[in-house]
C-alpha cells in the first residue's frame, strides 16, 4: 500500500506546517472574536462610620444611619428598595497610651457598607449621584456593569464572530492548498491545553472554565460609562476530504 504523508495544520497568528500525525489529515484553526458595549448599570458603592464610646449606642447610631438614609431616598422619590446594605462591622477603638505604654480603650467604630445599583440612562442614576454627593457628602465609588441581557447578546455574537473567524481563516488555508475541507471534527469554545491533546484519537479536549474574558469593572468618580472589552475563543478541526 503506498504511503501517503499526512498533514497537520495549524493556523493561529500565523500559518505553520507541522511534522506528520498518524491521526487523520487535519486542519486545525483558531478563531477570535472581540465585541465592546457601553454597560447599562451603573453601581454605587459608598461606605458610612459611626463612631460611639458605648458599643450599644454605636450599634443603635449605626441602624438610625440606615434609616435615614432610606428615608433620604423616599424623599429624593428614588425606591429604598434600590439600597443594600449586605452587614455592617463594630470594631473597638483602641489608642496607645505614650505615658504608659498601654492600650486603651476609646470606644467603637461602626462601618455600614451600602450598594446602589440602577439603570444607567434612567433619571434615577443623576438622583443618586446628586444625593449622595449633596446631602451625605460621601466618597462614592461608581461602578458600570453589562445587564443580563446585554451579556446574553453579547456571548451569542462573540461565538458566532469567533466560529466565523476560525472557518475563514481555515477556508483560506485550504484554497491556497488545493484542498477540499471536510467535516468538522472537533470543536473547542476557548483555549485547548496543547494542539497535539486537541488532535490525539479518542482524545477528549478540555474546555477553558473562562472561554469568554471580560476586562474589569471601571472605578470612576463621574457618571461617564467606560466601554467593556469583551473577547471569546473557538478552535475548531476539519478534516481534509481526499479527492
Amino acid at each position: 500500500m503506498k504511503s501517503r504523508q499526512l498533514i497537520f495544520l495549524t493556523l493561529f497568528l500565523s500559518l505553520n506546517v507541522v511534522a506528520q500525525d498518524p491521526f487523520c489529515e487535519t486542519i486545525i484553526t483558531q478563531g477570535k472574536s472581540s465585541v465592546k458595549q457601553i454597560p447599562e448599570i451603573i453601581s454605587f458603592r459608598i461606605e458610612f462610620e459611626v463612631q460611639d464610646q458605648d458599643y450599644q449606642r454605636c450599634s443603635n447610631l449605626t441602624l438610625s444611619k440606615i434609616d435615614t438614609f432610606k428615608i433620604a431616598f423616599i424623599e429624593k422619590g428614588l425606591d429604598p428598595k434600590l439600597i443594600k446594605t449586605t452587614s455592617y462591622e463594630i470594631s473597638e477603638e483602641i489608642e496607645r497610651d505614650s505615658r504608659t505604654n498601654k492600650s486603651v480603650h476609646i470606644g467603637y467604630k461602626s462601618r455600614i457598607p451600602i450598594f446602589i445599583e440602577a439603570i444607567f440612562e434612567d433619571e434615577d442614576a443623576n438622583k443618586i449621584f446628586e444625593l449622595l454627593q449633596s446631602t451625605f457628602k460621601s466618597e462614592v465609588r461608581i461602578n458600570f456593569r453589562l445587564s443580563s441581557v446585554q451579556v446574553e447578546e453579547v456571548e451569542k455574537e462573540l461565538l458566532f464572530l469567533a466560529v466565523e473567524d476560525a472557518t475563514t481563516k481555515a477556508t483560506t488555508l485550504a484554497n491556497k492548498l488545493g484542498i477540499e475541507l471536510g467535516k468538522v471534527t472537533k470543536v473547542q469554545y476557548g483555549d485547548p491545553e496543547t494542539i497535539r491533546n486537541f488532535t490525539s484519537p479518542n482524545s477528549e479536549f478540555r474546555s477553558s472554565p473562562r472561554p469568554m474574558g471580560y476586562t474589569t469593572q471601571a472605578r470612576i468618580k463621574t457618571l461617564t460609562p467606560v466601554e467593556i472589552s469583551m473577547g471569546a475563543r473557538v478552535v475548531i478541526a476539519w478534516e481534509i476530504e481526499n479527492e
